[in-house]
């Protein structure tokens, strides 16, 4: 069903005020400049400041409308376009109603109404109504968007920082060793250590007490073409020999790496 659509939707409050303000801006201008409708009758001296308060009106109700919607938005955990059109219907009712107290308690200075009520959405509320729901749907969409957009960004370029560094940690605690996840080349087992090779300005090594497989838990990114090796697979690799017998030669590296052929297939497809 259309009315069940997701609808982007931000908690941010600068986001908010920033549409706020532009909504309200607007309401003034169309207001004061373009005048539609039987608005251009409508005698006051103090016409334009009056007309500019609206749009100070329009702010402070959408911003209270937000803090509404930002309760129901954090229990429900989703927005769709029905909710989008209850908001916007129900956050035009109440900024009419405040813009009636508006004019009649500030300006006017008459006795509260009904019947005045319904003659100030008549003749004010109803013709700029859809010069203002519109593009306050455009802008709440476009400026949710790109803020989830954005956030994500911010949360995507975290974790990338997050995993830049790689830290393995031998079978002492204190044995431990940082290094930046793309200069480590590959990590050999000798009897009850680990050799872990890394390419800094040249190709240095680091001996940690533990095993393999906890080396490969802490940095799963890592392959394991045999028993007694585990190779980063962003390095370029290049297959010597067949399944019966093939090893992995780097121009980095020295070392030929041995591929066990029951690990020969998936090597095969990480660098063909």
């Amino acid at each position: 069903m259309l009315l069940n659509t997701s609808f982007p939707f931000t908690t941010s409050y600068r986001v908010h005020i920033l549409i706020g303000i532009t909504v309200g801006s607007l309401l003034g201008f169309i207001l004061i400049v373009l005048q539609p409708f039987n608005i251009n009758n409508f005698d006051h001296s103090y016409k334009e400041i009056l007309f500019m308060g609206f749009g100070l009106i329009k702010f402070v109700n959408y911003m209270g409308a937000h803090f509404v919607e930002n309760y129901f938005y954090k229990r429900k955990k989703t927005w769709v376009l029905w909710n989008e059109v209850m908001f916007l219907l129900l956050s035009s009712l109440s900024g009419a109603i405040f813009g009636y107290l508006y004019l009649d308690i500030v300006f006017e200075k008459q006795p509260l109404s009904l019947f005045r009520l319904l003659l100030f959405c008549s003749y004010i509320v109803l013709p700029v109504l859809p010069l203002i729901i519109f593009p306050k749907l455009v802008l709440r969409y476009f400026f949710s968007k790109n803020s989830i957009q954005d956030s994500q960004e911010i949360i995507d370029n975290d974790q990338d920082k997050a995993i830049e560094n790689i830290t393995l940690v031998g079978d002492n605690h204190k044995d431990e060793f940082t290094i930046p996840r793309e200069q480590l080349l590959y990590v050999k087992s000798v009897d009850n250590y680990v050799m872990v090779f890394y390419k800094s300005d040249t190709i240095q090594s680091v001996m940690l007490r533990g095993k393999l497989s906890a080396i490969l838990t802490q940095a799963p990114f890592l392959i394991q073409p045999h028993r007694s090796y585990l190779i980063n697979p962003k390095h370029v690799f290049v297959i010597k020999g067949n399944s019966q017998k093939a090893t992995l030669i780097s121009k980095e590296i020295e070392e030929a790496i041995p591929i066990a052929r029951t690990s020969y297939k998936t090597i095969k497809n990480v660098f063909n």
